[in-house]
């Protein structure tokens, strides 16, 4: 009995010692559980908190590529407007440049037509002053032959009774008052111009008016007088305004240069410049005669330079 008792004793502690053991074993492993599941936990999180930075910084770079897009839009913007001006300011220049070119064509033409005219016009007028000239010359070979036949023995030429020698003799007498009045008329409008830049002369043919280089073309330009030159033009101008009859002709000189061709062009273009500013003045140009002597008679000593 004894013995039985013992048995039933150990088979309890047998009994109760076999229920822990297996509880710690399941507390074991659902701790086991439980670390791997922290160990899942903080992995996830350290995952999430790598993405949210990822996010953040998605983010970041997603709002400065935002400004930078609306920045280029803007500058895109800024870029059409500014090609669009541009075109249009092209098409407008090509326009310009269009009329330009129509302009000068018809402008050349023109003048080409105006130079062919009054080409024509001076070789006429050239003509017709030879003509005068030798009538003239004629006339006063005449009137030299008649005084030195009557220089033995003074005679009283009123008393004479060929009347085509009074009428020259008074004829003669006009035109030496004449020039001398648009000399002296000359020399009053043109005070102040020193003799080296306007030469005012008497000739057989009329008044013989120099004006220099420096006065006229200081700067090289053929084709334009300059203003001190336009000031003399002027008042020439006045003088010639007063005695509308007489013929003008303006005579182009420039100095040897290796181009003869070019020197005649050179002082043809002169004439011209100033037959244009006589004209501007209220000069008739029917009146003025443009012509080219280039480097053949040139008015200063030989240079390399054109006068």
């Amino acid at each position: 009995m004894k013995f039985l008792s013992l048995f039933l004793t150990l088979i309890v502690l047998i009994g109760f010692s076999c229920v822990p053991q297996q509880q710690y074993a399941e507390l074991e492993q659902t701790l086991n559980y439980y670390k791997s599941e922290t160990l899942a936990t903080d992995s996830i999180k350290a995952a999430n908190l790598q993405i949210q930075q990822e996010t953040n910084q998605t983010q970041a770079d997603y709002q400065s590529l935002t400004r930078e897009l609306e920045s280029l839009k803007a500058t895109n913007i800024s870029l059409n407007t500014n090609y669009q001006d541009i075109v249009a300011r092209y098409n407008s220049l090509v326009g310009d440049n269009q009329r330009v070119l129509a302009t000068t064509s018809y402008e050349t033409t023109t003048l080409e037509q105006e130079l062919a005219l009054r080409q024509e016009e001076l070789e006429r007028k050239e003509r017709s002053l030879s003509q005068m000239e030798i009538q003239a010359r004629s006339r006063d070979a005449e009137l030299q032959r008649l005084e030195a036949r009557s220089t033995a023995a003074p005679v009283d030429y009123s008393s004479v009774p060929d009347a085509r020698f009074q009428d020259l003799r008074a004829q003669k007498a006009a035109l030496n008052q004449q020039r001398n009045q648009i000399i002296a008329y000359l020399q009053r409008v043109l005070v102040g111009f020193p003799n080296e830049e306007v030469a005012i002369a008497a000739t057989n043919e009329g008044v013989s008016l120099t004006l220099s280089e420096n006065l006229l073309f200081p700067q090289g330009d053929n084709a334009t007088v300059y203003w001190k030159g336009r000031q003399a033009l002027q008042q020439i101008a006045v003088v010639l305004r007063d005695y509308p009859a007489l013929p003008v002709r303006i005579t182009g000189h420039a100095n040897p240069s290796t181009n003869v061709d070019a020197d005649l062009e050179v002082s043809f273009v002169r004439a011209i410049a100033v037959a244009k500013d006589l004209n501007a003045y209220s000069v008739d140009a029917a009146r003025l005669l443009p012509t080219a002597l280039g480097s053949n008679q040139p008015i200063v000593p030989a240079t390399n330079s054109r006068a």
